[in-house]
């Protein structure tokens, strides 16, 4: 890994001599608050947890006037002093607002965030996924030293499936917020696709994509054998069978009956996941897929082009991500390199967004076969 990284240091070093990176005028006590600001994300991270695992979310958006600590205790079974101090917390963390006459409710937009697993934003899962995600740290001491890694695949199964449940949501995130600014992709969608879904996971993508759209025809293909599992469970459980089927299969190495069949291929959060060796030779396969003037969707991460951007809100969680993915051997590509390797594959990029943290990118097959530089 130390080699994968040190290249792409090296590729990126020209634009980060450009500039340096400072900060304004601040206070001692402003830093204090600062890094114990940090600390504080760690507890939050727990308490949303536990009032995920316990329904606490779920029972507040079912109540949305509001409900006291008691009364909240009592509809979950629960001890009253444990529940009082739990409402109190995640009010002091801005999550509930609090009304002397009718008790503690969630604070704006957390109902569809934390209340209802069945919204496109619900990221009720992504903290216990965390939590299993911060284990590595233990490791990090070690792995600085011999520049060792821990691949993705060799983590435990409780590892693999928190990550494939709590990523359900990026692929309904898409269809409601994103999909509405593509109407080429979304007749296409209703006309009945041929869809690949390259790192499918536990299945989450192909499963929404035939339930959305009931004319069209899902793919997934998956290196890693629990995921391939787990999807085809949720397959069979949702009822898709005949539209829908889940492969192990390595995204470099499609089988030819594969090739040319698709007219769109979807990728969320698999690029970065993607061995830096591998990245061409897999985006290579998903062009071989499409069939002429067929489309490549990623959803994924952008790392900072610059390091000014560092500081650039909607960019910093990639650095982050960088951060705890470091030892499983991932490379965070920035905006220029992704628009790079489309443009290797012939891939002309058409349209491009940003949802939360999250780069979208659609670009699609030259008929000619002719390289384009993207916009």
């Amino acid at each position: 890994m130390a080699a994968t990284m040190a290249e792409v240091a090296e590729g990126r070093d020209a634009g980060w001599r450009r500039e340096a990176v400072t900060s304004p005028a601040t206070t001692r006590t402003a830093q204090m608050g600062k890094v114990l600001g940090y600390i504080k994300g760690l507890h939050a991270t727990h308490l949303i947890d536990v009032g995920t695992r316990l329904g606490l979310f779920e029972r507040l958006s079912a109540g949305p006037e509001g409900l006291s600590a008691e009364a909240l205790a009592a509809e979950a079974g629960l001890h009253t002093a444990y529940v009082r101090q739990w409402c109190e917390t995640a009010c002091a963390l801005e999550l509930l607002d609090y009304d002397p006459a009718r008790g503690f409710r969630l604070a704006p937009y957390l109902d569809e965030m934390l209340g209802r697993p069945e919204s496109a934003y619900y990221v009720g899962r992504w903290p216990a996924v965390h939590l299993l995600v911060a284990r590595d740290y233990a490791r990090y001491p070690e792995l600085f030293r011999d520049g060792g890694e821990h691949p993705y695949g060799e983590h435990d199964q409780a590892f693999l499936r928190g990550v494939a449940e709590a990523t359900c949501a990026l692929p309904r995130m898409f269809l409601d917020a994103v999909l509405p600014k593509l109407p080429d992709l979304e007749r296409s969608l209703q006309a009945g696709a041929a869809i690949l879904d390259l790192g499918c996971g536990g299945g989450y993508a192909i499963v929404e994509l035939a339930e959305r759209y009931p004319r069209a025809r899902c793919v997934g293909i998956d290196c890693e054998p629990t995921s391939i599992g787990l999807a085809r469970e949720l397959i069979r459980g949702r009822g898709v069978g005949d539209r829908v089927e889940a492969r192990l299969l390595d995204a470099a190495a499609l089988p030819a009956e594969l090739e040319g069949a698709f007219d769109l291929v979807t990728s969320f959060l698999v690029l970065h996941e993607i061995h830096p060796d591998k990245k061409r030779a897999a985006l290579a396969q998903c062009m071989r897929a499409l069939r002429p003037g067929g489309r490549l969707l990623l959803f994924d991460e952008r790392y900072p082009g610059s390091a000014a951007e560092l500081r650039d809100p909607s960019l910093s969680f990639a650095a982050v991500a960088q951060w705890y993915e470091l030892t499983w051997g991932n490379v965070i590509n920035t905006r220029a390199e992704i628009h790079a390797l489309l443009a290797e594959q012939h891939a002309r990029v058409t349209d491009e967004t940003t949802l939360s943290r999250f780069y979208v990118v659609t670009a699609i097959k030259d008929e000619d076969g002719v390289a384009s530089p993207g916009i």
